[in-house]
This record gives C-alpha cells, sequence and structure tokens, in this order.
C-alpha cells in the first residue's frame, strides 16, 4: 500500500529502503525536516560537518571504499554551490552518490527567497549525470529510486534529487520500494572474437587497466588474462591494486616510470580495461598506444573517443573478460620470460630509488600500513610519491581525486571511508595547501572518534606550481605559504598532533597512531 506522509518522511523512507546506512548532513533551515525524518530510520546513522564540501567529499571517500552509496545532505543555496567540487570530482572519476538538496519555497521561486540561487537545478546539472527537483510530496521515492539507477547505470556517477521546503512538509502518497540494479552485460560476438585472436597472436601484449575494472568487480579475470597472455598489466591511479602489485606481471601505476614507459613503447597489443583514456589516464596525452589497441567499456561514447582502437568491447569488464578468457582457451604457449624481463626493469628502478627521499617515506608508511588499509590522496608533490612507490594489493585502497585534481579532498574522504570501514587502517596523505581546504573534516572524526591519521608534509608552499613557475617563468608568485603548527592544530581540534622529520620517526609515529583511539595528525616537515 503506498505511503500516506509528509515528503520528509518519504525521502527518509525510500533511501532506507535502497540501504543507505550513513548521511552526511549539515542542518540548515531549508532541510530541517529532512533531517529530522532520518531520525525514525534506525538504520541510517548520520555524521555532520563544517562545510558542504568537506561533507560531499566524506560521502565521496565512502563510495570509493566501499562501493556503497552514501547521501550527502545540504541545504539549498549556499549548500549547493558548497558541494559542487565534491560532485564535480564524483563525475569525472565515475564515482556513484546521490545527493539530498533542500529547496525554497516553490511559492517564491524568483521572488528574491532566502537561500535561493538564480537556478539551483541547472547548478546541480551542470556537475551530475541526472537531476530532479520533487514539486510534490508524492513525487520524491520515485525520484530518488531514479537516482540511485542513474547513478550507477553505465558510466557511474553524481546525481541529485531537490526537495523543496514546501514538498517536505506538504502529504503525499507512494511506494516504497527499492530501484533496480542495472543489468549487466557482455560484448557482442564478433568483437570478442576479433579481439581474442590478436590478443592470441600478439608477441608482446600489455593490459592498461581502469577504474572500470574496479567498478565492475573484475580484479580476478584481469589476473588469469594477464597470466593467459604472459601480459604485463599497468594500472591507471584510479585502478591502483586492482590487480595486486606484488604479482610478477604488474607495473602497477606511473607512465612516467621507466619500467612502464618501456612495457608499452614495446607493446604491439594494448588492451585497455575500463579506462576513457583521458588526460589523467594518457599522461597529459603523450601516451602513444599501437594500432592494435583493444578497449573495452561499459561506456559505449568513451570508446575510441581520444585514442583510435582497433577493437571495441562495449560491455562489463568482469563479464567481457571472461568472454575474452572463454574464446582464448586455457593454454596460449611457453610462459616466464616476460616476467623475468619485468623483474630485472623493477630491480633497476628499485636500486635507483634507494636515495629518493620521497620513495624512503613511502617506505616507512607501507611497514606500517595492512594489505586492506585504505590510503586517501590529494593533488599535491608527495601524493605523487604514493601512486609510484606504495604498493597495493587490493582495488579500493587508494583513493584520489584523480581527473578533476582538487585539493582538500584526502582528508574528508578518509573520513568517509572510515565510516564505511571502522576497523580498517585509513591514512590520508595531503600537502600542507591542501590539508588547510578542508582541515575542518578533523571535527567529525574527532565528534565520532574515527582513527584517521593524516600525514601533512609540509614544504610552506604550493610546490608543484611553484616548481612550475620556476621553470617556466624564473619566478614565483602567490605560492608561498603561512602556515599553522599542524601539531598544535590538530591539539586545538582534539586530535593528537606529532613531528616526525625523518622516514624511521614517521614509521615511530605510524605505529604510534595505529594504536591510539581517535584521529591523529603526523606534520612531515620538508626543506
Amino acid at each position: 500500500m503506498p505511503e500516506h506522509l509528509p515528503g520528509s518522511a518519504l525521502a527518509a523512507a525510500q533511501l532506507a529502503v535502497e540501504g543507505v546506512d550513513t548521511v552526511f548532513a549539515i542542518p540548515g533551515v531549508h532541510n530541517v525536516h529532512l533531517c529530522d525524518a532520518l531520525l525514525d530510520q534506525p538504520g541510517i546513522d548520520v555524521f555532520t560537518g563544517r562545510h558542504e564540501q568537506g561533507l560531499g567529499f566524506m560521502a565521496n571517500g565512502y563510495t570509493r571504499a566501499s562501493g556503497r552509496i552514501a547521501v550527502p545532505l545540504v541545504i539549498s543555496g549556499p549548500g549547493v554551490t558548497n558541494v559542487l567540487t565534491a560532485l564535480a570530482d564524483a563525475y569525472v572519476d565515475s564515482v556513484p552518490m546521490v545527493l539530498i538538496a533542500a529547496g525554497c519555497d516553490t511559492r517564491y521561486l524568483g521572488k528574491g527567497a532566502f537561500h535561493e540561487l538564480r537556478d539551483q537545478t541547472q547548478s546541480l546539472a551542470s556537475v551530475t549525470k541526472w537531476n530532479g527537483r520533487a514539486d510534490q510530496a508524492s513525487e520524491v521515492p520515485d525520484l530518488i529510486r531514479t537516482a540511485f539507477e542513474q547513478a550507477r547505470a553505465g558510466r557511474p556517477g553524481p546525481t541529485a534529487v531537490e526537495i523543496p521546503m514546501d514538498t517536505q512538509t506538504d502529504l503525499g502518497a507512494a511506494d516504497i520500494r527499492p530501484s533496480n540494479q542495472p543489468p549487466r552485460f557482455g560484448a557482442d560476438a564478433p568483437s570478442v572474437e576479433d579481439a581474442a585472436t590478436r590478443l592470441a597472436a600478439a608477441r608482446t601484449p600489455v593490459i592498461y587497466a581502469g577504474q572500470g575494472a574496479v567498478i565492475s568487480g573484475a580484479g580476478d579475470e584481469l589476473v588469469a588474462l594477464a597470466e593467459r597472455l604472459d601480459a604485463p598489466c599497468v594500472t591507471t591511479a584510479l585502478a591502483k591494486g586492482v590487480m595486486p602489485e606484488t604479482h610478477q606481471l604488474s607495473l602497477g601505476f606511473g607512465l612516467r616510470r621507466e619500467p612502464v614507459r618501456r612495457t608499452l613503447t614495446e607493446a604491439d597489443v594494448v588492451l585497455v580495461v575500463g579506462s576513457s583514456l583521458d588526460e589523467a589516464a594518457t599522461d597529459g596525452w603523450r601516451l602513444q598506444l599501437p594500432d592494435d589497441t583493444i578497449q573495452i567499456d561499459i561506456a559505449a561514447e568513451v570508446i575510441g573517443l581520444t585514442n583510435p582502437v582497433a577493437v571495441g568491447l562495449h560491455g562489463d569488464a568482469k563479464i567481457v573478460l571472461q568472454q575474452l578468457l572463454d574464446r582464448l582457451g586455457p593454454e596460449l604457449g611457453p610462459k616466464g620470460a616476460r616476467r623475468e624481463l619485468l623483474e630485472g626493469l623493477r630491480a633497476e628502478e628499485r636500486a635507483e630509488l634507494r636515495d629518493d627521499s620521497g620513495w624512503q617515506y613511502m617506505q616507512a608508511i607501507q611497514s606500517t600500513l595492512a594489505d586492506d588499509g585504505i590510503v586517501t590522496n590529494d593533488a599535491a608533490t608527495a601524493n605523487s610519491w604514493a601512486l609510484k612507490y606504495l604498493t597495493r594489493t587490493m582495488p579500493r585502497t587508494l583513493n584520489i581525486t584523480s581527473n578533476l585534481g582538487a585539493l582538500g579532498f584526502a582528508l574528508p574522504a578518509a573520513v568517509g571511508a572510515k565510516v564505511a570501514f571502522p576497523d580498517r587502517q585509513v591514512l590520508a596523505i595531503v600537502g600542507d595547501g591542501g590539508f588547510l581546504f578542508n582541515d575542518h573534516a578533523l571535527s567529525t572524526a574527532v565528534q565520532h572518534q574515527l582513527g584517521v591519521v593524516t600525514i601533512v608534509f609540509n614544504d610552506n608552499c604550493y610546490s608543484s606550481i611553484k616548481s612550475q613557475q620556476q621553470a617556466l617563468f624564473g619566478r614565483t608568485v602567490a605560492t608561498d605559504l603561512v602556515n599553522p603548527d599542524f601539531a598544535l592544530l590538530a591539539a586545538a581540534y582534539g586530535a593528537r598532533g606529532a613531528i616526525a622529520r625523518t622516514p624511521d620517526e614517521l614509521l615511530a609515529a605510524l605505529e604510534m597512531a595505529w594504536e591510539q583511539p581517535g584521529p591523529t595528525v603526523i606534520e612531515v616537515p620538508l626543506p
């Protein structure tokens, strides 16, 4: 039977039936009814924050780490404009999210209502796959269902539902039922046959895996195909760990690393799995792929979009990889030669890195980090060290704002990941510039006693941009920073603060931090 309830209660009930267990909310004048209705859903926990950008990144980090959808709930006007960056990041990195945004009373739209934007709906449309507004209470559950379906369908991404103030309090009757899961499908048989024939004949095949392999859960099939082909596997930043980086055929992330460059240069066939080959995935469009490039993607529109392909395989990565395995059969000839070559390349690289301070700091982190520990990264110089030098053996254990490159992601995303997995290690790696974008997320971690550990690599500047300015112009502008004492700042929030001046000191500080309840901030001063 349809539920006859206020729109706010219908929204809360629909979120509960969708399986939502976490909402990140900042209560305000326009969403107080929505926030209150969540109290009647015992399966939903509500976490508060201090700024909607951080709130959105918390939900973003929760989903990246778990694959489950957490919901940010914001007020109209400034709540929406503040959360746009987190939604934009989710849009370009294919992270499914569902935003619930309050709206002004529909009777006063366009008349200068408090917290009114010129066109809130269009603002949300610019950073979402789909968005809708409920002008009647009875529309709320169906719109939320559609938002969940659209967030997960095809290439995943964020969606938004606006619920105006009058819709929240008006009564309506509607069915409360869960949304449909998107269908999973494989590629057409002729394309699979063509791709398998090319792969079987390849002398030096390489697999390049992206976020789509993670989303589809294709790790086992990826490993099996790499072993069948004796093919090295390289990943994008978003797919780090989808093939264990301890595997003999894994080259991990880093198009600028010599082993990766050399292997891709020598490839006669490259199989791209779940990457749109955008700017971040092609090292600023510099990646040169062979004529025999095969691309698998759930979104047909990205196949061949930025790089010509010999064969396009439109379908779910996990299913398509299994189709290729079935077609290739159990044996393709002798194995081992390429694995020995790759180990030689890796050994050369390790020998060259031993005096590199970034590598040394990452080794200190690595020695204390569990296989299922989750690392979140900002867009900063120190974070390039994590991507290149940290070894991850599981997907969703290193999460970065890749294509948007938004500073301020790491700490709130780590908070969201810790909410999703309270018993796992969660580490945020951030530069001094990015940390202060959303340091207020520490207050959420303190309030809910979330044991997030944050390492702030501090060189008192926006270092990557400063070095670029120096290289281009021989001078710098607006990149030097005056920073607080980060350990004292952490203490002011009620967290623990520490300073580590060497890799050994960082190792000791991390070992202590993992044993403590609540959040810790470790500052690492850099020259």
